[in-house]
């Protein structure tokens, strides 16, 4: 799953540059702050294979910050800075859902 989330990370980083809102210094940098952290968590994990799930931790409140950052930083009148985060959100939190339901199931 650590695959899933280094996805998630460089879609955030690339998505201000691909998108066009890299003056909405706000989206900006949620992006690419949300981006990195799940990119470097994502290598960590995949170097590390350590059993105790904080990958997909840091992966849930980020993604939470995620969806939350537009509202917060007021920058929900840019439509693509908004679905933007709000995607990444959802898809890093339902990266971290999928591994905690999948190691409940295991054990």
């Amino acid at each position: 799953m650590y695959l899933l989330t280094g996805l998630v990370g460089l879609i955030a980083l690339a998505a201000p540059f691909v998108l066009g809102f890299t003056g909405n210094t706000a989206a900006l940098w949620t992006n690419l702050i949300v981006g990195a952290v799940l990119l470097i968590a994502s290598v960590a994990e995949a170097f590390e294979q350590d059993r105790d799930n904080l990958e997909y931790w840091v992966a849930a409140i980020f993604g939470i910050g995620a969806i939350s950052a537009p509202f917060a930083f007021s920058y929900t009148d840019h439509t693509q800075a908004l679905w933007t985060s709000i995607g990444v959100g959802v898809l890093a939190i339902v990266a971290a859902g999928l591994r905690f339901f999948n190691r409940q199931a295991l054990q």
